[in-house]
């Protein structure tokens, strides 16, 4: 019996060997491989928590987590994205309908929204909830990996997930990228769960998850990238067997297994991968001109190239899973369909789901590439992942190092992971920072077992009884000194300075000595651990601390990276102001409305006000005139300013104020070149700069910002004052 987290030779365990007699595997039946073997009971902190404390513990996290995510959940104006995606929602809520666009993704989280509306109303909370609540299941998910992480590090990625700054900002928010969190972990530990137990459920769960996957977010092809190419190579005997026809498909062991049922099930859904290759091929497979057809949509000869492609494509999965396991195949296939079908075509009322969702959304996200949304630099991740995720990025990378030669195969699935989603990511031309849930998940898995391995190789009952402990406290003092001193700038260089100065030295100096005085009265080894685990818990701190800030004090001020083009707080004053005028003056939802549309200055208005019946939403560009909304409101983008004041001052109407719109942080890492970064490097001032950021949020560099204008018709007059008192 080993212990599941001490290095392990697992690659060589999971070895389906062959022999040379028709091929077949030695004394192993079909599906069967070699086991991994078992672990030994807990050691470390673990061995004295019993399993019931430990259910408890995550029970409590879980809470803990929930009220994190939930605690003034609908207090946030709404993003644009956002509120597309509560419109929508809305409508199938509504009765409208829904038809899949692949502007916003797939369609599960536009079913989730809906179900939600119609069980709890249609609230601010309530567009954002379920996103909360797979937030808080993602912190609960580290419990079904302890085989593989340990109990202790399963808690403590657990809590890493709880208090993340970007897993906490996008639980409340309203994008699918939480969603696919979960089911990107969910996918992950059924892997390993088959991997282990061979059992058939686990395959049909997969199944499940990746059908809500593809129904979720179009990253799940580089889901399927990172994991069917980590189980390519541990199928490679198989698969070479498969080749040379030493072995029958219906003989391969789990992990290839496993990659047959993420190939065949994904196959036909890739087919519109094809269209990288349009431009060489003459076709267009792939259409990028929106006055042509559809977005990602493929136009002429391309169509019957597609569907070629497709039907290819779905022949190869056929016959592959019918060689493998009819029977399992089919099952898998059948979930994975009718989830996928029921999805995509709104419960059949919308059947050209079937031909968006099967090539639209790769399509459109291939068409993309080129419009590089957001056009961020390939640095992108490094900037913002340092100024939220610093915890996972530096425990990471030791833990990688130390993993990539001593770990065992979990370990090293992660480092691959991580390395594969750094790589596709960066290729990708659009970067955002909802993305860096994809980057932040895998990591802080790892970084989570490498500090469960730390744990748990302390004796801790010698620790206690050094009195080792006894100067982890001030490990924050001396960082507290170590900053001091390295930005002490006095005045005046006189005496007294020069005293500060000395004094700042010795207390520097005199904290470290006694932190290690103390620590290594356990032992050296354990000493620098521990002194390694208070520097931990500073950074974890920190960590939550600024995603409660960015979450909470800044959640809709981009002051914040996480904050992307954010709609200010403005707009739900605004809105709820012209709530209660439209209740004070009787009109209730006949109130008149009118917003500019131009330049997408209708979002998230249109979230806002689908209540009311007398809404519109015209250009109000240079040569268009703001339309005459008697009695009514009027709201303009403030480039359209000018021809609004003429023609809206004129027609009985007031200007109430100017408002920020929208509004997003200034990119001044933008152009940051590698003779920049020496120079940041020997620079004592940039590094005050970089810390007075990463800190307290402190720089000088303006906000960008689309304003607007706001105008009530002065019949409105007597309700706007009332208001106003």
């Amino acid at each position: 019996m080993r212990n599941p987290i001490a290095p392990r030779t697992a690659a060589r365990r999971f070895r389906w060997p062959l022999i040379a007699h028709g091929g077949r595997p030695s004394n192993v039946a079909p599906e069967v491989a070699v086991t991994p073997s078992e672990p030994e009971g807990p050691r470390g902190l673990a061995a004295y928590l019993p399993v019931r404390w430990e259910l408890l513990f995550y029970l409590v996290l879980v809470a803990v987590a929930l009220l994190m995510r939930v605690w003034e959940l609908g207090d946030r104006s709404f993003h644009h994205d956002e509120s597309l995606h509560a419109v929508y929602s809305w409508y199938i809520y509504d009765g409208q309908g829904y038809e899949h666009n692949p502007l916003m993704h797939g369609p599960f989280q536009f079913h989730m929204n809906a179900l939600l509306f119609f069980l709890l109303g249609d609230t601010d909370t309530i567009a954002r909830i379920g996103y909360a609540l797979f937030g808080t299941a993602l912190v609960a998910m580290p419990w079904f990996l302890r085989t593989w992480m340990g109990r202790t590090g399963a808690m403590v990625a657990a809590v890493l997930l709880a208090f993340s700054p970007t897993i906490l900002y996008f639980s409340r928010f309203a994008r699918n990228d939480i969603i696919m969190a979960v089911l990107t972990l969910g996918i992950v530990i059924v892997m390993w769960r088959y991997l282990r137990e061979k059992e058939p459920r686990y395959i049909y769960i997969l199944a499940g998850l990746l059908a809500l996957a593809f129904a979720s977010k179009e990253t799940v092809y580089l889901l399927v990238i990172s994991m069917s190419l980590f189980l390519m190579f541990l199928s490679l005997d198989d698969i070479k067997g498969v080749f040379l026809g030493r072995l029958r498909i219906s003989q391969i062991g789990p992990p290839a297994a496993l990659l047959l049922a993420f190939v065949t099930l994904s196959l036909p859904h890739a087919a519109a991968g094809l269209s990288i290759f349009q431009d060489p091929l003459g076709i267009i497979l792939s259409n990028e001109d929106a006055s042509a057809g559809r977005i990602g949509m493929p136009l002429g000869a391309g169509r019957f190239v597609a569907v070629l492609a497709v039907a290819a494509a779905l022949a190869v999965s056929i016959a592959l899973g019918l060689m493998w396991n009819w029977r399992r195949w089919l099952i898998s296939a059948g979930i994975f369909t009718a989830i996928w079908v029921l999805l995509f075509t709104n419960f059949f009322t919308s059947p050209y789901g079937v031909v968006t969702g099967t090539w639209q959304g790769l399509g459109y996200w291939v068409a993309q590439q080129d419009v590089a949304r957001g056009g961020q630099p390939w640095y992108y991740y490094i900037v913002i992942g340092w100024n939220y995720e610093f915890l996972p990025i530096l425990v990471g990378m030791i833990g990688a190092a130390w993993y990539a030669m001593k770990g065992d195969l979990f370990t090293k699935f992660l480092i691959f992971w991580i390395g594969m989603n750094i790589i596709l990511f960066t290729i990708a031309s659009e970067k955002m920072p909802w993305l860096l849930v994809h980057l932040t998940l895998p990591a802080t898995l790892l970084t989570a077992r490498a500090l469960g391995d730390l744990i748990e190789s302390l004796p801790w009952r010698r620790v206690y009884q050094s009195g080792a402990l006894l100067g982890l406290p001030l490990v924050p003092m001396f960082l507290v000194f170590g900053y001091r001193l390295v930005f002490f700038d006095p005045v005046d260089v006189d005496a007294g300075a020069i005293l500060k100065l000395w004094g700042l030295i010795l207390l520097v100096f005199g904290t470290l000595g006694v932190v290690l005085y103390l620590a290594t009265r356990a032992g050296y080894r354990e000493g620098f651990t521990l002194v390694g685990l208070a520097l931990v818990a500073v950074m974890f701190v920190f960590g939550a601390r600024a995603g409660w800030i960015a979450s909470f004090r800044n959640a809709d001020t981009p002051t914040e990276m996480l904050v992307y083009t954010q709609s200010s707080p403005d707009i739900g004053r605004i809105a709820r102001d012209i709530a209660r005028i439209a209740e004070s003056s009787g009109q209730q939802q006949a109130l008149p409305i009118s917003v500019d549309g131009d330049d997408g200055y209708a979002w998230p208005w249109v979230w806002y006000f689908r209540d009311y019946d007398a809404v519109g939403y015209p250009s109000y560009s240079a040569d268009t005139q703001p339309v005459n909304t008697k009695g009514g409101v009027v709201l303009v983008n403030a480039n359209n300013g000018d021809e609004a004041d003429q023609t809206l001052l004129d027609a009985e109407f007031t200007q109430i104020q100017r408002f920020k719109h929208r509004w997003w942080f200034p990119e001044s890492y933008r152009g940051i070149t590698g003779s920049d970064v020496l120079n940041g490097i020997t620079d004592r001032s940039s590094w005050k700069k970089g810390l007075d950021y990463w800190l307290y949020r402190d720089f000088d560099t303006p906000l960008g910002s689309v304003d607007g204008y706001l105008y009530y018709s002065k019949d409105l007059a007597p309700f706007i004052a009332d208001d106003s008192s």
